[in-house]
């Protein structure tokens, strides 16, 4: 389908000229009277002025089969192996005194 972009203006317009609906109400006074008045329920802007647009969440690569990070690849990620190699791993890094990652950063 096919948008133009004064439709859309025209659209956006439209929808930032309504503030909010007003919807009537019974409010009782301090002597047991009654007033009839109006309650304005406000529209969401953001909500609004985003109408028709999908938004999709990133996926983080390191989840379902991702991209591995791990610089001596042991296993893959949970498994009971990979848990050893990585305790052996940070043994030695402690041992040798050093802040060293066994992970790739970016």
């Amino acid at each position: 389908m096919a948008t133009y972009a004064i439709i859309e203006n025209a659209k956006r317009t439209a929808r930032e000229c309504f503030v909010g609906i007003a919807i009537p109400c019974d409010k009782s006074t301090a002597d047991g009277g009654s007033i009839r008045s109006e309650k304005v329920l406000r529209f969401n802007r953001s909500a609004l002025r985003n109408i028709g647009k999908v938004s999709k969440a990133k996926a983080d690569p390191r989840y379902g089969g991702g991209e591995d990070r791990m610089i001596v690849a042991v296993g893959k990620p949970g498994s009971r192996e990979r848990v050893e190699a990585l305790r052996a791993q940070y043994d030695m890094i402690l041992a040798s005194g050093e802040e060293v990652s066994p992970f790739r950063g970016e």
